[in-house]
């Protein structure tokens, strides 16, 4: 066989999909590494948001939520500006409000790809949160 004429290997994902997962996957990486600046002195209840989060601080510990993306992840939103819908809880957070409220990411569930009507790719996530304190 020629070496200049390799057979494909199968389906590749689009450029955009691919790109979008390594950019989840160094988000994710780099949000577990960084530290930013917790709640300590701000109220959980954010009446400017209208999102209660004592529901999130009080959870019993090892306790696992199921999360969906309230809009998905796209290069117009970054990871840790999404807010999560979590039904078992009935609240709504960002990563960083889960984290400092002692959940940590379990796993990353990247739905089928949406796209915009200008043509931006958008990924659904769904995330399983576990409580550790």
């Amino acid at each position: 066989m020629n070496a200049r004429h390799r057979p494909h290997p199968g389906p590749r994902l689009p450029r955009a999909a691919l790109a979008a997962c390594a950019a989840l996957a160094a988000a994710l990486i780099a949000g577990g590494c960084s530290s930013t600046s917790g709640i300590e002195g701000v109220s959980i209840d954010d009446p400017a948001s209208g999102r209660s989060l004592a529901a999130l601080m009080e959870a019993p510990d090892r306790m696992e939520l199921v999360c969906t993306s309230t809009e998905p992840l796209s290069t117009q939103r970054a990871l840790l500006d999404l807010v999560f819908s979590c039904q078992q809880l009935k609240v709504e957070a960002t990563l960083t409000e889960m984290r400092d409220a002692g959940w940590r990411l379990k796993s990353v569930d990247v739905g089928q790809e949406q796209h915009s009507p200008e043509g931006v790719l958008g990924l659904p996530l769904t995330i399983t949160m576990i409580k550790l304190f």
